[in-house]
């Protein structure tokens, strides 16, 4: 499983035009199923993102986690973060894994995070989305587990 978080002041998603949903202050969290992640991906990710200091606190930049910090989170799923980009001139997917079980994983991801993190909106999975946002930094954290 793989995830790049940015910390955000706001994001927001447009589907066919219209505002599908946006936060606040907070994080975008682009998440992609691999073809090999099982249940236990995603509890580590979960606990990873929730627990990963990554927001400023008292003690300076990046010195507390998302968990308790009452942002607000904005999770999508984006399988191109599986690509793989280093030989020739084309993206290679076969890392990424098959839409209905990446779906299953995806859904499966953002049930436990809203577990222990109740302010949480989402994209729509397999729709094409236009998504903007102010980057706050920037501050950007790439994840693989």
């Amino acid at each position: 499983m793989l995830a790049t978080v940015q910390r955000v002041s706001s994001a927001e998603i447009v589907i066919d035009g219209e505002i599908f949903t946006s936060i606040g202050d907070g994080c975008l969290m682009f998440v992609c199923v691999e073809k090999d992640d099982m249940s236990q991906n995603i509890n580590n990710m979960v606990n990873k993102l929730l627990n990963f200091r990554m927001l400023d606190g008292p003690k300076g930049i990046t010195s507390s986690p998302l968990n308790d910090s009452g942002k607000e989170v904005l999770i999508v799923s984006q399988f191109t973060l599986a690509a793989i980009t280093n030989k020739g001139n084309k993206p290679s997917f076969h890392k990424a894994a098959e839409p209905d079980n990446a779906k299953l994983m995806y859904d499966e991801f953002v049930r436990e995070f809203k577990k222990s993190f109740p302010n949480v909106k989402e994209g729509k999975f397999g729709a094409f989305m236009e998504i903007s946002l102010t980057n706050i930094g920037p501050v950007t954290f790439n994840f693989k587990t």
